[in-house]
């Protein structure tokens, strides 16, 4: 028996043998998951490498769309309520990180647009009076602002665009060049080079066709996962209402979006299609073939030399550090929004709307009442918030949300909105249930539409 605690010197025998550095190669997967669809949007998903865990993208059918988050979105002018919101739009404002009522203001728009050329309004438009309670602004439709030509990129833009836009009709959100996954594909793509140029001076045949296998398996299967995210766009000259959105959280939180149009129709109101270069049934064949190089350079792997086994297995055990890191990333890093600019207008009064800011008045704690008041306020119509299911559909709830608008509209920014709401509902947000148990109170506590429980969506 030995005294040493651990082997020394390593097992030499001729012949096939099995060693655990294969596994190495298939471990990580729940990181390369994070990365795999923002990973092949870039051209550089294609270069042979190894990587981590490339069983991830050995997948049987691919998304559709891009990942989605819970929320109410709806169009403050338009009415369009949509009940999820878009990838892009919760990277410039991630409605993960907001507080319970807490409240946001955005301006966002194209970074290069033409500014807007508005018609004149003529005397009969002057003359028309708009419903305050209506979710569409008949003004902005006669008299509002005309679709302008596609936004100049530039030089800097178009070499990023390139080869990432498959249809030129449609907008496209592009991997940034050097994103952080980009430069991992980088260096493991030099890494890989470097590894191969020592298993040859090594003469190590097996190591050899094993990286050269498992680089094949990832190009193939990175070309066949390749795709482009597409945003909707607007094809016609006619003219529209004001694109602005508010999105509601299931915390009650609001965030309310000053945008044309066509931001929106980009951004909240369509959706964000994934076009992919390669069919669906060419792309089964090369993830079948794959497949096969895969489980090849697994078997290759276990059979290399001792001393390319241990700069294999190091190479493998850096790089899923650091796509593990890489995941701890803002997603910002990784998407080139440079074609919009967003700019958070959220006013003075309303910025610590998840704040207390005294414990004695109910104007001065943090509700939905409040919340929902500030945006209101902003918007300064309430056509939205029945569209949305935002506030109860009580006759109640109806006057107040009158009360609101009215003094949204003629600019009472220190309007009492709590105080009006338990004059004119009865029953305060502080007041416990158990304490009304006399009468039926529930339909008043209670948005009419209830958002669901935050959940990350992956489209099919």
């Amino acid at each position: 028996m030995t005294n040493s605690w651990f082997p020394s010197g390593k097992e030499v025998r001729d012949g096939w043998r099995l060693d655990i550095v294969s596994l190495l190669a298939v471990i990580g997967e729940s990181a390369m998951a994070d990365h795999s669809q923002t990973m092949t949007s870039s051209w550089m998903c294609m270069l042979p490498r190894i990587i981590p865990a490339p069983q991830v993208l050995l997948k049987s059918s691919r998304p559709s769309r891009m990942p989605q988050v819970n929320a109410a979105v709806v169009g403050v002018h338009n009415g369009v309520y949509v009940q999820s919101l878009n990838f892009f739009p919760n990277i410039i404002h991630p409605i993960e990180n907001l507080k319970p009522f807490e409240f946001k203001v955005f301006v966002i728009k194209h970074r290069n647009a033409s500014p807007p050329v508005v018609t004149p309004p003529t005397p009969a438009n002057k003359q028309r009076q708009v419903s305050a309670s209506s979710s569409i602004e008949t003004s902005h439709l006669e008299s509002g602002t005309t679709l302008q030509p596609r936004r100049r990129d530039t030089l800097r833009a178009r070499i990023t665009h390139r080869g990432t836009n498959v249809d030129d009709k449609k907008p496209h959100v592009p991997a940034r060049f050097w994103s952080p996954l980009n430069c991992l594909s980088l260096i493991s793509f030099f890494l890989t080079i470097g590894l191969f140029i020592w298993a040859i001076l090594t003469h190590d045949g097996t190591a050899c066709v094993a990286l050269f296998t498992i680089s094949l398996a990832s190009s193939i299967v990175g070309y066949a996962s390749y795709w482009s995210p597409a945003l909707m766009n607007r094809n016609n000259n006619s003219k529209v209402p004001l694109g602005d959105v508010v999105i509601r959280t299931r915390e009650g939180a609001f965030i309310v979006v000053r945008c044309d149009e066509e931001v929106a129709r980009e951004l909240y109101n369509g959706t964000e299609e994934c076009q992919y270069y390669v069919d669906t049934d060419p792309y089964r064949v090369l993830v079948g073939i794959g497949t096969c190089l895969l489980m090849i350079s697994v078997v290759l792997l276990g059979n290399c030399d001792f001393q390319m086994q241990i700069s294999i297995g190091a190479s493998y055990i850096v790089l899923n550090g650091a796509y593990w890191g890489v995941a701890l990333m803002n997603k910002r890093r990784f998407w080139d929004l440079s074609s919009y600019e967003w700019t958070d207008v959220t006013p003075e009064s309303a910025q610590g709307a998840y704040l207390e800011q005294d414990a004695n008045d109910v104007e001065g704690r943090p509700s939905f009442t409040r919340t929902l008041w500030y945006a209101i306020r902003e918007t300064k119509k309430i056509g939205w918030v029945k569209t949305s299911g935002a506030a109860p559909t009580t006759a109640k709830w109806a006057k107040w949300l009158e009360k609101a608008e009215d003094a949204a509209i003629r600019g009472d920014w220190r309007w009492d909105a709590v105080r009006q709401k338990d004059a004119t509902v009865g029953e305060s947000d502080s007041v416990p249930q158990a304490e009304a148990a006399f009468k039926d109170t529930a339909t008043e506590h209670a948005p009419a539409v209830q958002v669901p429980m935050q959940d990350r969506i992956d489209t099919e």
